[in-house]
């Protein structure tokens, strides 16, 4: 790789990273419902509780993630302090470190080039950057499922027992942090992978069997004290985790997310990992045709890719329960292999046919890159009915030329210049879409609206009823003072079709239902009867009323 190839990828790696992991944490986007909400809310009440075992919401346990995450974003908060930039700045490092553990990961396999190029697309890919600007645990699983299969795959290639041993405690490692944000979902992507790797590379061994072992059950011990400190703590969580979220989840719909078809996953995959997906078609088809035709096996590095590709997808589309950020350990497979399929384009390592593929294919990409970001501002002003400032189709304007800009480059076969400049252009359009459209949406799916309000009052009410949604940011945006008297039943949710439409609302209770989700049912006038209604930041309240509500307080008193 000459000097100026790396110089340039290294300058896009950087200024791509900037706008994608760093710009969004300088946005004033609220915190979005469920997903953000919730884990900051968590994470506030265990760091002002003192509490470093049991995530709680509203002084309950919530059983239903590991720590790891939870601990991250409480340094962070004990950090930075109660904002927004602290809840999210933990899941944009982890991204951050997926793409760069997917970079290493890809130099280990091929070439420093093809780790280059990978550590640019991985950042790049539709959901990857998508799914990292939320505060998820599934974001923080990537860099420790990564680093799993690297040390694993470097254990079996390595020629000395003393760099097998080194290797295999890390990969050890790495399993248990990934135990210890997903669970067993992480062994279980590793395992997926590897097992079949080894099997279609002919290197399954009584050795290699016992060495995988090992590492799967090492990481396992040293995650298990966490484990064993929540069962001390809270009762049944073992089974109730284990049993009932991990084995019924996967092998029964029982879980929120379940009834979803059996391809749920194909159409996020071919789709969130745009724009680099299909180049990896020619590279597989060289491959392929070189193996047939020297009637030798595939090369170890692509039976690793599609064995971590296949076997993941395999795995989760037969799971009984389905969401699409399960997905997000198998994008660093997608990205490797694009990258090795644009390094042999640029060494001119590619049959004629792929090298036309690649033309036909970037000629497609350019143009319609050309056309995305004005047609991305119009749509979503139509959806939100929002006119957008002149600023926003300056930058429209000048991502299409950015995307002029990396088809020329690639007309003139300099194909990491292409590939630099398509990247900035991924990442400036992220950056137009966070700066304006994100922000409209964000109004009418965040509770801080509800919170302001609530702060201006001075006093908490004495029954919160949020409809259609669990009360989350909320708590995380009120005044701390305000918190410490929040008991845990005083907040809590009723479903829309459960809201009651001609009875009076009791004293001191308060009903909050967001605008958008009067709109969704079709109840955009709803009043109830003696009641003031009040508008606050995407919200309607209702309170005040003179009669009692039935339904409102025997859905409380349930609880």
């Amino acid at each position: 790789m000459s000097p100026l190839d790396r110089t340039t990828l290294v300058l896009a790696g950087f200024v791509s990273a900037i706008l994608i992991y760093v710009y969004p944490l300088f946005l004033p986007t609220p915190l979005l419902e469920p997903d953000e909400g919730l884990h900051a809310t968590i994470s506030q009440e265990m760091l002002e509780n003192g509490e470093w075992i049991v995530p709680r919401l509203r002084g309950e346990p919530f059983p239903d993630k590991p720590i790891l995450y939870f601990w991250a974003q409480m340094a962070s908060l004990r950090t930075f302090g109660m904002t927004e930039f602290s809840v999210r700045f933990p899941g944009l490092m982890f991204g951050l470190l997926a793409s760069a553990t997917t970079g290493l990961f890809a130099s280990r396999l091929y070439r420093p080039r093809t780790g280059l190029l990978a550590f640019l697309m991985s950042m790049t890919m539709i959901i990857p950057l998508s799914l990292a600007q939320a505060a998820a645990h599934d974001v923080a699983l990537v860099p420790w499922t990564n680093l799993a299969l690297l040390c694993l795959f470097e254990t079996e290639r390595s020629a000395r027992r003393s760099g097998q041993f080194l290797w295999l405690l890390a990969s050890a490692a790495a399993i248990s942090l990934a135990i210890l944000t997903k669970a067993l979902l992480g062994v279980a992507l590793v395992a997926v992978a590897f097992a079949p790797f080894l099997l279609l590379s002919r290197r399954l061994t009584i050795a290699s069997a016992f060495r995988f072992s090992v590492a799967v059950i090492a990481g396992m011990i040293l995650a298990s004290p966490w484990y064993f400190a929540m069962e001390l703590r809270s009762s049944g969580y073992l089974y109730y985790y284990f049993v009932e979220r991990h084995l019924l989840g996967f092998a029964t719909a029982s879980q929120p997310h379940g009834h979803e078809p059996w391809y749920y996953y194909v159409p996020f995959i071919a789709l969130g990992a745009l724009p680099w997906l299909w180049y990896i078609v020619p590279l597989l088809r060289d491959e392929w045709t070189a193996a047939r035709s020297t009637e030798q096996r595939l090369p170890q590095q692509v039976v690793l890719l599609l064995s971590w590709l296949v076997g993941g997808l395999l795995f989760l589309s037969v799971a009984g329960s389905k969401l699409v950020t399960y997905s997000l350990p198998l994008f660093p497979a997608l990205a490797i292999l694009s990258a090795e399929a644009w390094q042999r384009y640029v060494s001119r390592g590619l049959s004629t046919v792929s090298r036309v593929w690649f033309a036909r294919m970037t000629r497609f990409l350019g143009a319609f890159g050309i056309l995305v970001p004005v047609a991305a501002l119009l749509i979503c002003g139509y959806l939100t009915d929002s006119a957008w400032p002149p600023v926003s189709w300056l930058i429209a304007v000048v991502l299409s030329v950015v995307s002029v800009a990396a088809w020329r480059a690639f007309e003139r076969e300099n194909g990491v210049r292409c590939v630099s400049i398509c990247s900035i252009w991924v990442a400036g359009l992220a950056v137009l879409m966070m700066t304006w459209p994100l922000q409209k949406f964000a109004d009418g799916y965040s509770e801080r609206g509800l919170a302001e309000w609530i702060n201006r009052r001075g006093s908490l009410p004495q029954h919160l009823i949020l409809i259609g949604e669990e009360p989350s940011s909320v708590v995380f945006y009120l005044n701390r003072e305000l918190r410490k008297g929040l008991q845990p039943e005083q907040f809590s949710s009723m479903p829309i079709e459960q809201m009651p439409t001609d009875e009076s609302l009791a004293e001191g209770v308060v009903l909050a239902v967001t605008e958008r989700s009067l709109r969704n049912a079709n109840l955009p006038d709803f009043r109830i009867p003696g009641a003031i209604r009040k508008s606050a930041g995407g919200f309607l309240i209702f309170e005040n009323g003179d009669g009692f509500l039935t339904l409102v307080e025997a859905a409380w008193r349930a609880r």
